[in-house]
């Protein structure tokens, strides 16, 4: 295989790794091409959505302590049909389209061309760990920081995550959460409405209650605060209610996320949170509440003062910030005990849309800031 970036990419994107899709077969490939060029291959078998489900280690220079980790996951947002380019991948001038063009399937090719153009040279071992079903709730990191045999010692590393920040180093993003609020009532049929327990009267309430508290969080903004917006973020993303037109709603739900601020304490968050579901059904007699909350991921904050942070200013020439999407990027630091930072090739704003693209100057760009990072930190 040619050692290009673009094209590899290209080939990447051609397995579906979207949501009902394994990643077994692309973390095949993988392994064979690493393989290849020397790495000694790892998998962790899981599974999501009662699909089976594989993340991936790939360790170039031996079992001793590792100088870097190269981190990305295997898996992708869903696509539409009718989108300009999918799995089969479009070019377009210096454009490349299809769907984990830019999240984040170049970053999986740039370091594992990173990784095999210095793989002879390694003075420490290099990491390079793909995981799976980030993008429905980072399981594929949870379970990789689980079993520290999957990447063997890390303890002298640090951690580089390849989520599309435009090469801008990301210190830092906020906290997330999701719930599923149900409300459970008692049919009737619609001549009477008064004869059941009307669900869709606690929804109307729960919605105006979360939208509230949702506008309190606003209020406590603080200006000075570098994420964007400010303030921990409420979302009602799915509501529904009722089984037909003709009878009264005897059942309603709200599935809402929660992004929380470093600091924000999140038990105070779910507090209010039920209180709203309290008062909800408070206003219809009748009608019972419940809330299940999945396994909340933590903000995610990492010192300026490192080594890694200070080396790649000065490689990408731009100054830390934060992002306002969720990463593993927290997990890998605490989990592993290492400095991490977020740092990728591709806009995120070309990412999670109809004709997801990146530029090929940024898959260039990429990388070689993977190669000129495996130089400082395992030579």
């Amino acid at each position: 295989m040619a050692r290009d970036v673009v094209d590899l990419t290209a080939q990447l994107v051609q397995l579906d790794t979207s949501p009902g899709c394994s990643t077994a077969p692309l973390v095949q490939l993988l392994s064979e091409l690493g393989r290849s060029w020397g790495a000694v291959a790892r998998t962790q078998d899981g599974s999501w959505d009662g699909v089976p489900q594989r993340n991936l280690a790939l360790r170039f220079g031996g079992d001793g302590p590792a100088g870097l980790i190269l981190a990305g996951h295997l898996d992708t947002v869903p696509y539409h049909a009718q989108n300009r380019a999918n799995l089969s991948v479009e070019r377009d001038g210096r454009r490349l389209y299809g769907r984990g063009t830019c999240d984040m399937k170049n970053a999986l090719a740039g370091a594992l061309l990173a990784a095999a153009s210095r793989s002879e040279h390694l003075s420490r071992p290099l990491v390079l760990l793909f995981s799976f079903a980030e993008e429905v709730g980072c399981h594929g990191a949870q379970a990789a920081v689980a079993d520290p045999a999957l990447v063997g010692d890390v303890s002298e590393a640090v951690c580089l995550v390849g989520e599309p920040t435009s090469l801008q180093p990301v210190l830092g993003h906020k906290g997330y959460a999701c719930a599923r609020l149900s409300l459970q009532g008692q049919p009737a049929h619609s001549s009477d409405p008064w004869a059941g327990a009307d669900a869709s009267v606690a929804l109307a309430s729960l919605l105006r209650g979360l939208h509230g508290l949702r506008e309190a969080l606003r209020r406590q903004a603080d200006p000075a605060c570098a994420h964007e917006p400010p303030c921990t973020t409420l979302n009602t993303g799915l509501v529904s209610a009722g089984s037909a037109r003709n009878v009264v709603p005897d059942r309603a739900e709200v599935q809402l996320e929660l992004r929380a601020l470093p600091g924000d304490d999140e038990r105070e968050l779910r507090a209010r949170v039920d209180a709203c579901l309290a008062l909800a059904c408070a206003a219809a007699p009748g009608v019972q509440g419940s809330i299940a909350w999945d396994p909340s991921r933590p903000a995610f904050v990492q010192d300026a003062d490192t080594e890694l942070v200070e080396w790649l200013v000065s490689q990408t020439e731009q100054r830390p910030g934060v992002v306002p999407f969720y990463t593993e990027a927290e997990l890998y630091r605490s989990g592993f005990s290492v400095p991490t930072v977020v740092c990728g090739p591709g806009s995120i704003a070309q990412a999670h849309r109809d004709d997801e693209w990146i530029l090929f100057d940024q898959l260039e760009a990429g990388q070689q800031l993977y190669t000129q990072a495996i130089e400082a930190f395992c030579r």
